[in-house]
């Protein structure tokens, strides 16, 4: 028995082909909705940080407080979305719509980077979030805290 026998015949793998429209509509309507999952994400993260954040900025100006690494840090993000939000919102159609599409028409040994791809945008938003939150709160503890 040749273990390269079969190598060697000109007959197709499949008789039927497995991408039948049924199977690209399916993953096209996956892609969008997981492109429209990233796209509330960064609505989210859009109305945080050119809407929260400058309230907060304001009020931490007028009582004049000592701001900690991690508040200041928020504010320079929040500066940089409030500066140039069009070009979050340009890369989410050009770059992210066009891999959301890609990634699910990979083949199954690669489905692992779906996955990352899809997650790490929101694992990246929850680790903002979190520190926004920090971030806005410990000036305002550090008042209550010393009330005294």
């Amino acid at each position: 028995m040749d273990p390269y026998d079969a190598a060697t015949i000109e007959e197709p793998a499949a008789t039927t082909s497995k991408l039948t429209i049924w199977v690209i509509l399916g993953r096209l309507l996956t892609s969008a909705l997981s492109w429209s999952i990233h796209c509330f994400v960064t609505v989210v993260l859009l109305a945080v940080f050119v809407k929260v954040v400058p309230m907060v900025r304001e009020q931490c100006d007028t009582m004049e407080l000592d701001l900690p690494a991690i508040t200041e840090l928020v504010f320079v993000w929040s500066n940089g979305m409030v500066n140039y939000w069009y070009l979050l919102a340009a890369a989410h159609v050009l770059i992210d719509a066009p891999i959301a599409i890609a990634v699910c028409y990979l083949p199954q040994r690669y489905q692992w980077v779906t996955w990352l791809w899809f997650t790490s945008y929101l694992l990246l938003a929850i680790v903002m979030l979190a520190a926004a939150a920090a971030g806005l709160a410990l000036p305002f503890v550090d008042i209550i805290v010393h009330l005294d």
